[in-house]
């Protein structure tokens, strides 16, 4: 009767990270284990630290990095469209979309989106920064298949 038990939890738990993607009823080995194997299955060095646990929408996850980016982008050629890096500026927010493209002429886009409310100086143009720098790992992520 253990064993069904057990067996049940562990469906239970494999449910929660294969479909609800929630990782948090994984133990710590077993996290380690499924960062290593995510690390390995997208080609990422897990020594890199290129994904970080966050918790988003009641769901712990791993959230890929600007390393886990950029280790994609040298591994699938990824490259910006040069001249495809459009901006947009309604009401509080700041949209900046861009267009990429891989080794094997494949295209996607993504849009960044930042709130830029009231800032001035120094935030406004980090807010700004940070607008080109979520289009470009969203896009990235997207036509690598995350």
């Amino acid at each position: 009767m253990e064993n069904a038990v057990a067996t049940a939890e562990a469906g239970k738990v494999l449910e929660s990270v294969i479909l609800k993607g929630d990782i948090s009823a994984l133990t710590p080995v077993e996290r380690v284990q499924y960062y290593k194997a995510v690390c390995e299955s997208v080609g990422l060095n897990p020594l890199t630290q290129p994904f970080a646990y966050m918790s988003l929408s009641g769901k712990s996850v791993l959230y890929a990095k600007k390393d886990a980016t950029d280790q994609l982008r040298k591994i699938h050629g990824v490259s910006v469209i040069p001249g495809s890096l459009r901006t947009n500026r309604a009401d509080d927010v700041y949209v900046v979309s861009v267009d990429v493209q891989d080794k094997t002429g494949r295209t996607d886009s993504a849009t960044g989106v930042v709130t830029v409310g009231n800032l001035k100086g120094d935030a406004l143009a980090n807010a700004l920064m940070k607008a080109e720098t979520k289009a470009k790992r969203r896009a990235t992520l997207s036509i690598c298949g995350l």
